[in-house]
């Protein structure tokens, strides 16, 4: 399980993160909120890329906060795929397998199950946008992370193919039965690939019950417009 207790972030005077908990088990969880509410904030410091002011972040038990993003084991796919341009796709899937995490036979399965065995030889700039989501989220996957993060991972996907990769996304992150806390602003999208919803609300993280009662929250308080 994930936990992160209590966490603060600002940045100069502007307070984003305040007095932030959260949990999950092995379930996909969504987490719902406008844009600049702190939704990336909260995924990089639980990645380990920010530090938070105050609080902790625990992932089995171990309070993980101190540790560097490498000594995670967490899984971080950001909203756009950050590929190595010069390396092919397998080298790519590979780069976080190259202290000894992961394995061969779940590389093979998250190269079966997302369709890229046909392009392993390939480089980037040859892929389309949903083959580089693919790639991006096979890369964070392949070292057995513990916990994964998918920050608006479909934001560059046109409405037709991302209507196609969704049940992939879903069916391939659950596949290590581990937290996973994926991000978007998008209701149909966050109901079809999510188990249980949060939503980001005055610097703090509040359950709910589906993704458009997050919209609903959202729109009473006029943080957008009806």
């Amino acid at each position: 399980m994930l936990k992160v207790n209590g966490v603060y972030k600002s940045y100069g005077t502007q307070a984003v993160l305040n007095d932030a908990h959260l949990e999950i088990r092995p379930e996909v969880k969504v987490l719902i909120g406008i844009n600049g509410c702190g939704k990336s904030t909260l995924l990089k410091i639980i990645a380990g890329i920010i530090k938070p002011d105050k609080g902790s972040v625990l992932l089995k038990e171990k309070n993980i906060t101190g540790l560097a993003p490498e000594e995670r084991r967490v899984g971080y796919v950001p909203q756009h795929p950050a590929l190595f341009g010069h390396k092919k796709v397998i080298d790519n899937i590979m780069y976080g397998m190259r202290n000894g995490l992961g394995s061969e036979e779940l590389l093979e399965d998250i190269i079966g199950m997302l369709g890229l065995g046909d392009i392993l030889d390939k480089k980037p700039g040859e892929l389309s946008g949903g083959y580089k989501s693919r790639v991006s989220l096979a890369r964070a996957l392949a070292p057995g992370p513990e916990m994964i993060l998918l920050d608006e991972p479909l934001s560059d996907i046109d409405a037709a193919v991302k209507e196609k990769l969704l049940p992939e996304f879903r069916r391939v992150s659950k596949l290590l039965n581990v937290p996973v806390l994926y991000v978007t602003h998008d209701p149909a999208e966050a109901e079809r690939i999510g188990d249980s919803f949060s939503v980001m609300q005055d610097g703090q993280v509040k359950s709910i019950d589906s993704a458009y009662q997050a919209f609903e929250i959202i729109k009473k308080d006029k943080l957008i417009s009806a």
